[in-house]
């Protein structure tokens, strides 16, 4: 069963260092190719976007070197399957001093797709164009792979600039669950950049998701699984799948990468934060550390609950883990050892 409107259930692209898959020209140009982006759709989209803030004059140059001084920062990126605590990493993250870090731009699996068709499209239409006036001259060229990866990493950059300038970061980064699929085509445009992967036991992810997606879409999440027991029976294989695609990237980059378990930050936040404070090269006394961790704590954003205590009503529902054992009946527990229990022995769930 596919559930290609549910957030919880991604389908899977490709987590290779080529960014546009497109048929490539014998000359290495990129071929116009009809693509559409593998993502999981959401609620739907307002029609128009706000407006864009303007900022007086355009100075390239003066852009350019606000990206050129972000690439000398260190650059990082935070993924992680749905519900596995990302979002909570983040806001501990951001809370130090030194660190910027915000979600979720999504910058792989919605913005790189949208400028690749957008390419694919100037491609087109200047060729017809061009086809249509010349028959004796070649026309217009077409951007190279690498050049085209440049817009992508050039407007990646432009979006951390921009969310980086209220703060003097050390260093900078960006959270979206999606980017553990993706952090092989981020070490490509960024060699020098750091990646963290946060891992949650899968049976609470899929409870997690599921009680998520009643709150945001009720009826399609109804309508596509009926049940919680349902819905982690098929979460499990892409719980699984999601696993092995960031450790493969970890295996071949282990001096870029850093795996946190959720459970652990929840019984040991401070320490387990100032190991990611130094992989990431920013200054962090353990007082900073107990700062950070009160500034993100459950009850703060929560509004004032302990964890445990649940709202199904907020995305920050009951903060715990284990939950997956009020839920989920036996026999689903089993069918998810079944299809994922490899990788919940590997990272220490029972």
């Amino acid at each position: 069963m596919s559930a290609p409107g549910i957030p919880g259930v991604r389908n899977h692209q490709s987590s290779g260092s080529a960014l546009l898959s497109g048929a490539r020209a014998p000359d290495g140009r990129r071929e116009n190719a009809s693509r559409t982006a593998n993502v999981t759709a959401g609620p739907a989209p307002p029609s128009r976007a706000p407006a864009r803030k303007s900022e007086g004059v355009f100075d390239f140059e003066h852009l350019h070197d606000a990206v050129a001084t972000l690439r000398k920062k260190q650059m990082f990126f935070i993924g992680g399957t749905i519900k596995s605590g990302t979002t909570w990493l983040q806001l501990l993250l951001d809370a130090h001093p030194g660190v910027s870090v915000n979600g979720e731009g999504h910058f792989f699996d919605l913005l790189a797709p949208v400028l690749d068709v957008a390419l694919d499209t100037h491609d087109r239409l200047t060729t017809e164009k061009n086809q249509s006036i010349f028959n004796e001259l070649e026309g217009y060229p077409r951007l190279t792979e690498n050049k085209a990866l440049y817009v992508v990493a050039c407007a990646i950059a432009a979006f951390l600039v921009e969310q980086s300038k209220h703060k003097a970061a050390e260093a900078v980064g960006e959270k979206s669950p999606d980017n553990m699929l993706h952090f092989a085509k981020f070490h490509t445009v960024f060699p020098a950049a750091k990646f963290i992967h946060v891992v949650r036991d899968g049976r609470d992810c899929a409870v997690s998701a599921w009680f998520h997606n009643l709150r945001t879409q009720p009826q399609a999440a109804k309508r596509e699984f009926g049940s919680v027991d349902a819905f982690a029976c098929q979460f499990a294989s892409h719980w699984g799948q999601e696993l092995a695609t960031a450790q493969n990237f970890a295996n071949r980059h282990p001096d870029r990468v850093r795996q946190i378990r959720y459970e652990d930050l929840v019984t040991n936040a401070v320490p387990a934060l100032s190991e990611l404070f130094a992989f990431l090269g920013v200054p962090a006394s353990h007082a900073i550390a107990e700062r950070c961790v009160t500034e993100a704590s459950f009850a703060k954003l929560s509004r004032g609950r302990n964890p445990g205590e649940e709202d199904r009503g907020s995305f920050f529902r009951k903060g715990i883990p284990g939950d997956w054992r009020n839920h989920l009946s036996a026999e689903t527990n089993a069918r998810f050892l079944q299809h994922a229990g490899g990788w919940l022995n590997r990272f220490g769930y029972r």
